[in-house]
């Protein structure tokens, strides 16, 4: 009876210690910047799981049964995420730094760097290749039948460019009473200078809040054009783009010879 009593005494022990390794230990911790600053809402996960947490308004964080070699994934918007590796700590401070990519995503609509995903207001933007498919005089006429609700209206006069309607006939007159162009960062009242093969994107604001900061001369809508330009290191390179045709007139009336012509 009494070895009974000691071989269930060692059970239970035994029990309660496979019953301690299950619960884990709790990890707490302070997860900031590169200065120190606390990130609140920043988010610790177990790598491989769902099971995470998030930080306080104070960068603190607690996570309970967390295993001793498991891995903590901590992120943040606009920071580089890490793993750590528990290793049996119970308090684990770490300190993000800034994930230059992350911010190159940061979208300012007022200086043009935007990404349509992110917007909720009207904009529209045309790459190079598809301004390359439709052989043009004037970069806007490409533009026709790619952006809804934007009329390219071509006067037929040689060298003349298009007359481009975003929203209609506006208010405010630039002369032609058309859209705003900036061409990397500079005002135009046309582009009538512009090679087609030099654009990169054309992005046309055609609402009012895509294109409050411009003030007035927004009121007929604006068009953002980004140029192509070199970069450091980059070869010297030479492009030619041409493109040849021939017309027949048709339809021609047959005129009358000059014995024709007296009588």
């Amino acid at each position: 009876m009494k070895i009974r009593n000691i071989f269930l005494s060692i059970c239970f022990f035994l029990f309660q210690l496979v019953l301690f390794a299950q619960d884990g230990i709790t990890v707490t911790g302070i997860i900031s910047d590169a200065n120190g600053e606390p990130l609140p809402g920043a988010s610790i996960v177990l790598k491989g799981t769902t099971t995470g947490t998030q930080t306080d308004f104070d960068g603190n964080y607690t996570l309970n049964s967390v295993d001793e070699d498991a891995t903590l994934v901590v992120s943040y918007i606009g920071f580089t995420s890490q793993e750590i590796a528990v290793n049996g700590q119970a308090s684990i401070n770490v300190s993000l730094s800034e994930d230059a990519q992350a911010l190159d995503e940061v979208v300012v609509i007022g200086y043009g760097e935007m990404k349509s995903k992110d917007l909720t207001s009207s904009i529209t933007t045309i790459k190079a290749e598809e301004l390359a498919a439709t052989p043009t005089g004037s970069p806007m006429q490409a533009l026709q039948g790619k952006v809804a609700g934007l009329q390219v209206v071509s006067n037929g006069s040689p060298g003349q460019g298009p007359t481009i309607r975003v929203r209609g006939i506006g208010s405010y007159d630039t002369g032609a009473s058309g859209p705003l162009y900036v061409v990397d960062g500079m005002f135009f009242d046309d582009i009538d200078f512009l090679n087609t093969s030099d654009i990169t994107s054309i992005s046309v604001l055609k609402d009012a809040s895509a294109a409050a900061i411009y003030g007035v001369r927004a009121a007929n809508g604006v068009v953002l054009i980004e140029t192509k330009s070199g970069a450091y290191n980059k070869k010297a390179e030479i492009t030619y783009d041409g493109y040849s045709g021939f017309q027949v007139a048709q339809n021609v009336l047959k005129l009358a010879n000059s014995e024709q012509f007296v009588t």
